[in-house]
């Protein structure tokens, strides 16, 4: 059985809509929100099933579960600028956060309930208000200066958050790519929030690259696949925001 995703980039159209449709999304939006969150639900059972038949040591975790599906379904729905992307990602911030916990990465479980969950409400508002027109925030590039800045911060960040997990967990699992990754994802949030294009650089590389390799240690499988489908996602994210960009630029 096939089922069609629809995906509608309504921010490269010249299509005013109402405030009610820009916080919980058009009719087409949540039409394509209700098939995504199908496929990725169906998508994360099948997987983990394979993974209990083949690997030894695959423990199920409803919260790794929960975390795994409703992440999938954000990253599709954010490459689309479906701004139903931001309520499922609360909900993968708070269960994945509190999985993080139970295996012993505090950097993460900080990163989900301190960060991921907050800046997604501030990202959902800015999705929904921070544009100066009637139709949605559109994507936009940093300027060269920017870019360096956050190269800084990505550095800095690192060094502070990697000193808070010894501080506050000492003899945690891998602290040094746990800190590496998180300062990355806090970085990275922020810029798909604004919708900056260079948030699909980040997390193609200090972000899901890292974090396969980290989830993969840390025998969280479930959760290292859905980094490897983050993967992927953003190459296609990058590709469908650069179109929109240049769209959007051409309409101007």
């Amino acid at each position: 059985m096939y089922t069609k995703i629809i995906t509608f980039n309504y921010s490269a159209m010249n299509i005013h809509i109402t405030r009610g449709e820009k916080i919980w999304g058009t009719k087409i939006e949540q039409r394509e929100m209700l098939q995504v969150a199908g496929a990725m639900l169906l998508v994360t059972i099948v997987y983990q099933g394979i993974s209990a038949y083949v690997l030894t040591d695959f423990q199920f975790n409803w919260f790794e579960t929960i975390g795994t599906w409703s992440g999938l379904v954000t990253v599709w729905l954010a490459r689309t600028e479906n701004v139903l992307c931001w309520p499922w990602g609360l909900l993968s911030a708070l269960a994945l956060g509190y999985f993080f916990g139970l295996i012993g990465l505090p950097g993460q479980q900080w990163l989900n309930w301190v960060y991921f969950f907050f800046i997604q409400v501030w990202a959902w508002s800015y999705w929904v208000a921070g544009s100066k027109s009637t139709t949605k925030l559109p994507v936009t590039r940093l300027t060269s200066v920017e870019r360096g800045m956050y190269a800084i911060g990505l550095l800095l960040l690192t060094l502070v958050i990697y000193n808070l997990i010894d501080v506050f967990v000492p003899g945690s699992t891998y602290p040094v790519l746990d800190a590496v990754v998180v300062a990355a994802s806090l970085i990275a949030q922020y810029l798909l929030g604004r919708k900056n294009i260079e948030r699909c650089y980040l997390w193609l590389g200090p972000v899901n690259v890292l974090s396969v390799a980290l989830f993969y240690l840390a025998g969280a499988y479930t959760v290292m696949a859905l980094y490897v489908a983050f993967l992927i996602h953003a190459v296609f994210a990058l590709k469908s925001w650069h179109a929109s960009m240049i769209r959007t630029t051409n309409t101007n």
